[in-house]
């Protein structure tokens, strides 16, 4: 079975981090997809880092993955940051502001991936 890494980079997104955690949560569970998720908050002021404990104390460390960062040092550094971190054999990037599909983004990009690298002329 293949594992999914999200990476979320997160600066003051205390509102919506359990939010987004929940809806990756529900999409994985409700489709027995292995994951976890990786967020890098960079030392957000506003609290993000105690909600996302307590998203580990219910889902488990091994599924929520805290790795902050000492000060806002910006979005593509975040990423690779979480990637340093990330186990899964899919990595998927998201913004942790629900800007993203979940659905989307967890069902239908993995798969499309792994058509084009079977028949990257492939018509879609």
């Amino acid at each position: 079975m293949s594992k999914y890494s999200v990476l979320l980079p997160t600066y003051n997104e205390r509102d919506n981090i359990g939010i987004i955690v929940w809806l990756l949560v529900r999409t994985f569970k409700e489709h027995d997809i292995d994951y976890e998720i990786v967020i890098v908050d960079d030392n957000s002021p506003d609290g993000t880092q105690d909600v996302i404990r307590k998203l580990q104390e219910v889902y488990g460390e091994n599924r929520i993955l805290l790795r902050p960062r000492a000060g806002k040092l910006g979005l593509g550094s975040a990423y690779v940051h979480g990637m340093s971190h990330a186990s899964g054999d899919f990595i998927v990037i998201m913004d942790a502001d629900l800007s993203h599909h979940v659905r989307f983004d967890i069902l239908t990009a993995p798969p499309l991936i792994c058509s084009l690298m079977e028949s990257p002329t492939a018509d879609f």
